[in-house]
């Protein structure tokens, strides 16, 4: 199985009968899998079907945008946690069911989706995706970054089928699907340009299902991913105190606080973790050779190497030198 760069192809397309070529195509341009048939013991599932694909993704600044058409796919690809190790780049994979259909798995979540509808899964968390026989599907892979600036409690909305199509929901179908259409003939930077965009209006639709899943007012779930957004800015800063986020951001010590209890965390708990996932951001793409914990440890804004280290290994239950020697 290929392995997820940060460099990708600006247009990479394949047409074939084989399985193996379309999961290449597969890793190289969503994600990592592992992939195993599903066995006719179901009446309904054909015992030997006719496999083919056609599909084309354009790629830019870690935005891709995929449309494939697939006959007798009776793939259930499933993205362990060594498949999520194995890749360098973690995205968001908002998925719009054109034709067929299709049963999700992730975060304890069993979601079927028919023709028509919309679903988000994250790439950092194990899946489980399953189509049966014909499918036609446009798929549109947002960086993690982008989501999570814009979006609170994204975990909550993954794996949830959005219902509709509402109006914004059709917007963003035709925008999305006219994009990819019309890319081979954009250059690169209007292309760049059109997909960030468009991207924001699939944000926006996925906010009307944060909203409704968490019961957070618009006014507060704005205030919060504003204060997330500083907090990932400036999180390397070991000088950051909760006393600059709130004159940054004009509201109370008592209000910052009240925002993150909402949302099931203290702010303090954020900005550690925020800090040890650039931590682990820069040693899952450093060198063994030239990278050292200490000077990761210093650039994500901790100031002690020993509670850096413990903080790690106790979040992720791997320690930072192992981290850094598996690359």
């Amino acid at each position: 199985m290929g392995q997820l760069s940060l460099v990708q192809k600006p247009i990479d397309e394949v047409h074939t009968r084989d399985r193996g070529t379309y999961l290449q195509f597969f890793a190289a341009n969503i994600c990592n899998v592992s992939a195993k048939l599903i066995r006719a013991e179901a009446p309904k599932l054909p015992p030997d079907p006719h496999f083919s694909v056609i599909a084309r993704a354009f790629n830019a600044e870690r935005f891709t945008i995929l449309r494939s058409k697939t006959q007798g796919d009776n793939i259930q690809r499933d993205r362990t946690v060594s498949d999520i190790q194995g890749d360098e780049l973690r995205r968001y994979a908002v998925n719009f069911h054109i034709g067929g259909a299709a049963d999700v798995k992730q975060l304890g979540r069993e979601v079927h989706c028919p023709t028509g509808s919309m679903v988000m899964t994250s790439g950092s968390e194990p899946l489980s995706f399953k189509k049966v026989s014909d499918h036609d599907g446009l798929t549109v892979l947002l960086p993690s970054s982008f989501v999570e600036e814009r979006l609170t409690k994204v975990e909550d909305i993954c794996a949830r089928r959005l219902e509709g199509p509402s109006g914004l929901q059709r917007l963003v179908f035709t925008s999305m699907a006219s994009l990819q259409e019309e890319a081979s003939d954009m250059s690169p930077h209007d292309f760049q340009k059109s997909i960030s965009i468009l991207s924001e209006l699939i944000v926006l639709t996925l906010g009307q299902l944060s909203d409704v899943k968490s019961g957070a007012s618009p006014v507060r779930s704005a205030n919060l991913t504003r204060v997330k957004r500083i907090i990932r800015t400036r999180c390397e800063d070991p000088d950051l105190s909760l006393t600059n986020i709130a004159l940054e951001c004009g509201m109370s010590l008592r209000y910052l606080h009240n925002l993150f209890r909402d949302d099931g965390q203290t702010i303090s708990e954020y900005i550690m973790f925020e800090r040890l996932r650039r931590a682990r951001r820069m040693l899952e793409i450093g060198s063994p050779l030239t990278t050292r914990v200490t000077d990761v440890c210093f650039a994500s804004g901790f100031s002690n190497v020993s509670h850096f280290s413990t903080a790690f290994k106790r979040t992720f239950s791997v320690s930072p030198v192992d981290v850094l020697r598996n690359r």
